[in-house]
């Protein structure tokens, strides 16, 4: 039985992204790299994103300073950059980057490197 106050009360809606028609809407970021935002609330976002394979590495690392990432590699290979540290990665593979952490992705030479990924604000 419904109490007067549930009622009042929006429930949250259940989303379900498919990966493969997500990937086939993904926006440019540069010519590396190409994503698609999927969930968001107040304090978290998530998404795929997906790294092109680079002739030229770039030594640029990305910092967030309120949020923490995780990150699960859905498909191909590549690596993860932390203090100077390379991390291969690999489908199957989830990470967790604390925030204020200095960081960045690269896909292998063979082919993209596919990620689903949460920032966290904390």
């Amino acid at each position: 039985m419904l109490r007067p106050y549930d009622r009042l009360q929006p429930k949250p809606s259940m989303t379900v992204i498919k990966v493969r028609a997500a990937l086939k809407r993904l926006k440019n970021l540069n010519t590396e790299i190409r994503y698609a935002d999927c969930f968001a609330g107040k304090h978290f976002t998530s998404g795929l994103i997906v790294f092109r394979p680079s002739k030229k590495s770039d030594p640029k690392e990305i910092n967030h300073v309120d949020k923490d990432v995780v990150c699960h590699v859905i498909k191909g290979t590549g690596r993860l950059r932390v203090d100077g540290k390379r991390i291969l990665l690999k489908a199957g593979v989830i990470c967790h980057i604390p925030k204020g952490t200095a960081h960045d992705f690269a896909a292998g030479k063979n082919g993209e490197l596919v990620l689903f990924y949460s920032l966290v604000k904390s």
